[in-house]
């Protein structure tokens, strides 16, 4: 079973907090009471396997990333406040519709695991915690 971690994609909720809700609204027009279709987490992290993706959240956090076929996923980002691009890569773990993420920076660093869902079919996938929340695109 590949392992694909969220920590890494997902940031500490108090970043989130003192980020903002703003951009994720502007990025895309819907709140978290419509949010997509709730998807299996390893079916997820079974198609970002080996690709490259984009990372937009709620914050206004954006980067990009890569899963590998090992289940570590590696991101590199910048924070709306911050003009240096930072890295930070985590084992990927799945538990039914939620991935599960231990950063070392990325959002504060931490562990923790994120419902999914998908909000474009095939294209988009939200990994959320209440009103905190990252997009990934794939390219």
């Amino acid at each position: 079973m590949t392992y694909i971690s969220t920590d890494a994609i997902m940031p500490r909720r108090k970043h989130f907090v003192l980020a903002g809700v703003a951009v994720v609204l502007a990025l895309t027009g819907t709140s978290p009471a419509f949010a997509g279709r709730q998807v299996q987490g390893g079916d997820v992290a079974r198609l970002l396997t080996g690709k490259a993706f984009r990372i937009e959240c709620v914050d206004g956090t954006q980067g990009r990333g890569q899963v590998t076929p090992h289940g570590v996923i590696n991101v590199s980002y910048r924070r709306p406040s911050d003009t240096r691009e930072e890295s930070d890569n985590a084992v990927i773990r799945v538990k039914g519709v939620e991935i599960c993420l231990a950063w070392k920076q990325f959002g504060g660093g931490g562990d923790g695991c994120y419902p999914v869902s998908e909000e474009v079919a095939g294209a988009r996938y939200r990994l959320s915690t209440g009103p905190l929340w990252c997009d990934i695109s794939t390219k």
